[in-house]
């Protein structure tokens, strides 16, 4: 299992977490839409502008629960500053026209202080330049924030990332688990051409491959949403690598990818799946036949085991949050493990907000807007070392890699197995 995911980006400087899940019950004003004032029993509007449809909805759909779960919990435990959370939810389709008109339609119609989302760079980008205009708090969910390609304007302002870079720290987590221990010495990459996050990866894996001591023998692109990528898995194979790298959106174009790649090689090693641990993604990839030799993101429950194995502060702060994220999905009646095992962005969002807003000590949003420059908390295991000048430093993600049992549930990795 992987004890510990250190960035090779960014410097590994501990902070002191916060406890995650940990919620402030305080009385206090304030307001929202670009800081007017808001009485003391007005309502917080939060709104999620998010992809229920299209090729990123097994992101959606997990991020809004995780979202629902988390201010179902806040609001039954006194709300934020004693302000009940209103939280509005609108599919963008996993368009992004539709997410700029969903985030004007936040801002203008439901007078929201805080847009939740999109799940992914280009829908962000849509949305970003809309929220900031309004003086209005985004917390993007698409993977990473600088890779993504917004104006260097945009990176410093009113939005925020509210998850690290996933892509990033799989290809990490590979190198570290896989491709060192077992000496591999050629590896291809297959990613989405969904934006500059995804296309960041060749980059990534050249600058581990220098460090590591191994060769990228190919890199194959794939558009989002492709029924088939039967062309770029033979051009892969061509290259005779020892293991395949995933840079795909969860959903739709992992499951076409891992069967492509099975339809020619039954066992060839693939990593890291990230979002394929949940039963539905493994059904749909064929069944735990399928998913043998896949790694994966490992699943919350693989997570919360992990960190309560774990001797660190960071360790006991993540699994601290990580049992109230588990008891909070169950409360909010999304106990099932579709739910719980891949809703934590969504809920690590309601976190960011939850922890400025406390911070503030009031709902002036540029009040909030600035404690967020500064989010200095553990969000299941993300450290963030928030500055203004760099909105996606954080030093540490306390994460896991999981294999798919033949039975379909999901357990840690242990390396030499």
């Amino acid at each position: 299992m992987i004890r510990r995911r250190i960035p090779f980006k960014v410097a590994a400087v501990m902070v002191t977490s916060l406890l995650a899940g940990a919620l402030a019950a305080c009385s206090g004003g304030g307001g929202g839409g670009g800081g007017n004032s808001a009485s003391a029993n007005s309502t917080i509007v939060a709104c999620g502008d998010l992809a229920l449809a299209g090729p990123y909805a097994q992101i959606g759909e997990s991020d809004n629960w995780g979202a629902q779960a988390y201010f179902k919990h806040v609001n039954a435990t006194g709300g934020i500053l004693g302000h009940k959370v209103n939280y509005i939810t609108l599919n963008n389709q996993s368009n992004a026209a539709q997410s700029e008109l969903d985030a004007k339609k936040c801002v203008q119609t439901y007078h929201a202080q805080f847009i939740i989302g999109p799940e992914s760079g280009a829908d962000t980008e849509s949305a970003l330049p809309i929220a900031i205009a309004n003086k209005t708090i985004l917390i993007s969910l698409s993977s990473g924030w600088q890779t993504n390609g917004y104006p260097a304007n945009e990176l410093t302002s009113y939005g925020f990332p509210g998850f690290y870079d996933v892509f990033a720290e799989d290809q990490i987590a590979s190198v570290q688990n896989l491709i060192v221990p077992r000496h591999y010495t050629r590896v291809a990459l297959l990613e989405d051409n969904c934006g500059s996050v995804c296309l960041a990866n060749q980059a990534t894996v050249q600058g581990l491959a220098a460090k590591d001591g191994f060769q990228l023998v190919s890199t194959q692109i794939d558009q989002v949403g492709a029924t088939d990528v039967t062309p770029q898995v033979l051009a892969m194979l061509a290259a005779k690598p020892q293991i395949i790298l995933f840079g795909l959106v969860p959903g739709t174009d992992s499951i076409t990818a891992i069967k492509a790649i099975r339809a020619q090689d039954p066992t060839i090693p693939i990593s890291e799946c990230s979002g394929c641990e949940i039963p539905s993604f493994v059904s749909a990839a064929g069944g735990p036949t399928a998913m043998q030799n896949i790694y994966v993101l490992g699943s919350m429950k693989n997570w919360l085991t992990q960190a309560q194995a774990g001797p660190t502060a960071i360790d006991k702060a993540t699994a601290t949050g990580l049992t109230g994220y588990i008891a909070g999905m169950q409360a909010a009646g999304l106990g099932n493990d579709n739910a719980i095992e891949n809703s934590q962005e969504g809920w690590d969002a309601g976190l960011e907000i939850d922890w400025a807003v406390d911070q503030a000590g009031n709902l002036n949003e540029q009040t909030i807007m600035q404690k967020l420059q500064h989010l200095d908390i553990n969000t299941l295991g993300i450290v963030w070392t928030r500055t203004p000048s760099n909105y996606e430093s954080y030093s540490d993600v306390d994460a896991a890699m999981a294999i798919i049992n033949p039975d379909g549930s999901a357990s840690l990795y242990k390396p030499g197995s």
